[in-house]
């Protein structure tokens, strides 16, 4: 069952197809290189042959038949020439030397079997290719080689060629098995970690081999998505019961407020104050759904069609413009330190609204005569948006926590609030790629904003 599930596997075809191609390819080699190396060799034999064929004609026309067969003579006893057979036959067709079994004058090349010298299997002639020249007076010598030595080097090339084709496709079928039986095994573990999630266990995860290669990138990847959907769940469990929570306070609230004024309103003018009580509890509710839903539409990343360069340092000019008279109002002191011409790529609106509602917690939640400090400046490729105060600040142990939804430090939640205002602060932080953090001001709270910086245009948008 495990190898044929090996043999149907992706990778293993992926290994056959590699073998398949190689094995062509080596077939293709063998071909070109038996063709080359015989071709090169059948025409040093027969270049051999006829340069010996050459020689002994110039003997012979110089010396005549009797210097033509001492040549000969001293050749077969010295095998000078790497043992060749040479047939030397009269006018009359009669042998005057040599072994080649050949009747009559034949020239120009030929090939013929003759008794086996040693070299050849058990059972076979020798085959032999031989050339015949005529030469004066009617002579005819005829000089031939063992053809079988070039056939048989044939041969060996493509018996080498064909054990190395033989172990290389052993090895290859060998680590193509091997290679998707591991494989499988790690699809494996993906697949019994994939049902363990479907079955409900989100806190699974895939094994790693901690090597830096396709599969574990991949498996690291999908823990990250696992994280990330595991994270998203408890927030939207915490988010559900928040929302339980925080509206069941208001809308009972309402509820005894109706009850009261059926119960004892007796004038129009105490129904009127009953309803606009009524009114502006649900008016509550409906700021709580929409910063709910504008959250949403934030973190879906829709509004990052509509971003574009623009200064913020003039937006933040223009908030604490807009905030002072409030802070006056409040008993308060506005410092701002606003560093020109710093640029970033974003929605121009949720910056405001992001400013607007750091601006507005530092207000409602510090005591009188607070300093309330906005800092706008840049370093290196980074650009920090501050505000801090010198209030009551947030104790070390929830600075973490005020920026997730619904929470706050009035655990009776009997002040106005919904405990949104800092989750749409970081919700806007993460859309333009940055992130928000609070810490400790020394007194008072310090709420840092960092965001990626955008180059200066001539003229950006304001």
């Amino acid at each position: 069952m495990r190898l044929a599930q090996t043999l149907r596997s992706a990778s293993f075809k992926l290994a056959f197809a590699y073998v398949a191609l190689f094995t062509v390819s080596v077939g293709v080699l063998a071909g070109l290189t038996y063709f080359l190396v015989v071709s090169r060799l059948d025409a040093e034999f027969r270049n051999h042959i006829a340069g010996e064929s050459q020689t002994l004609a110039a003997e012979f026309r110089s010396g005549g038949a009797k210097q033509l067969l001492q040549a000969i003579g001293e050749r077969q006893r010295n095998r000078l020439v790497g043992g060749l057979d040479y047939t030397l036959l009269d006018p009359t067709g009669r042998r005057l030397s040599g072994t080649l079994q050949q009747s009559g004058c034949r020239v120009g090349w030929f090939t013929l079997s003759g008794p086996p010298d040693g070299d050849e299997p058990n059972g076979e002639l020798e085959q032999l290719a031989a050339l015949g020249t005529a030469l004066p007076h009617a002579y005819c010598l005829m000089v031939g080689d063992d053809i079988g030595k070039v056939r048989g080097f044939g041969s060996l090339v493509l018996r080498t060629f064909g054990w190395v084709m033989l172990v290389s496709l052993s090895f290859a079928v060998a680590g193509g098995l091997l290679l998707s039986s591991r494989f499988l095994k790690r699809i494996d573990s993906i697949n019994r970690t994939a049902e363990a999630i479907i079955e409900g266990d989100i806190r699974q995860r895939i094994p790693r081999r901690g090597v830096p290669d396709d599969l574990d990138r991949l498996a690291a990847t999908l823990n990250r998505m696992l994280d990330r959907s595991a994270d998203l769940m408890e927030s939207l469990r915490h988010v559900t019961s928040d929302i339980a929570h925080d509206l069941r306070t208001p809308l009972g609230r309402l509820r005894n407020q109706l009850e009261d004024a059926r119960a004892t309103a007796a004038t129009p003018e105490q129904f009127q104050c009953a309803a606009e009580r009524a009114i502006r509890e649900v008016d509550g509710l409906l700021e709580t759904f929409s910063a709910i839903l504008r959250i949403a539409q934030i973190e879906s990343g829709s509004r990052r069609t509509g971003f574009r360069t623009l200064s913020l340092s003039a937006l933040v000019s223009d908030v604490c413009e807009s905030f002072a008279d409030s802070i006056v109002e409040a008993g308060k002191v506005l410092h701002t330190a606003v560093a020109p011409a710093i640029f970033v790529f974003g929605d121009h609106e949720l910056l405001t609204q992001a400013l607007v509602n750091v601006l507005e917690n530092a207000i409602v939640h510090t005591p009188p005569a607070t300093l309330i400090s906005i800092t706008l400046q840049q370093s290196s490729a980074d650009v920090r948006l501050i505000v801090s105060d010198n209030g009551i600040g947030v104790p070390a142990t929830e600075q973490g926590q005020i920026f997730k939804r619904f929470f706050r430090l009035e655990r009776s939640r009997s002040t106005t609030g919904n405990g949104l205002g800092l989750s749409i602060v970081a919700a806007v932080s993460q859309l333009h790629g940055g992130s928000v953090c609070a810490t400790d001001n020394h007194p008072g709270l310090r709420v840092e904003m960092l965001f990626p910086a955008a180059p200066e245009l001539a003229n950006p948008s304001a």
